[in-house]
């Protein structure tokens, strides 16, 4: 099976809305239970569909979409809070932005470099780092939206 570890654009970080989990939330969700709600805070955007604010992806309405068409059940798609900096208000921005989602995967991967191990067998996976990797079906799909700022790097198995 064909890996590839997803690293996409960066727009943004955590707003101070973000409720952040607990020591046994990470136990218990993996990475992805350190936020319990994400509050995606633009700081400019360069239109890409997926976005990350480590540990945490937002999908765009297109790719949410694109996911809930899809016969993946591999991921949860959450609400989230999202807002634009003062700077963005400025330049009248947040009207450029379209909605998005949380992306939660389930699956579990270990990483090092460009390779894996311990992988889940999900289509999308995301290892203890908070790090984002997908198999060649999912890529598929993700590639129908825009990912023209995300470096995407096969993975090999150890």
């Amino acid at each position: 099976m064909k890996l590839f570890f997803i690293e996409p654009e960066v727009a943004g970080g955590h707003g101070n809305q973000s409720i952040y989990g607990t020591e046994q939330d990470i136990l218990t969700d993996g990475i992805s239970g350190r936020i319990k709600f994400l509050h995606y805070e633009f700081q400019g955007w360069l239109g890409d569909d997926l976005l990350e604010a480590t540990p945490a992806f937002i999908v765009s309405h297109k790719l949410k979409a694109e996911l809930m068409s899809s016969t993946f059940t591999d991921f949860k798609l959450e609400e989230c809070q999202i807002t634009v900096s003062d700077a963005l208000k400025e330049l009248d921005y947040a009207k450029k932005i379209p909605p998005f989602t949380r992306l939660i995967p389930f699956g579990k991967i270990r990483i090092d470099g460009e390779r894996f191990e311990n992988w889940s067998g999900h289509h999308f996976c995301m290892s203890s780092k908070g790090e984002l990797v997908v198999t060649q079906e999912a890529l598929d799909l993700l590639k129908r939206v825009s990912l023209n700022h995300c470096d995407i790097i096969p993975l090999e198995q150890m």
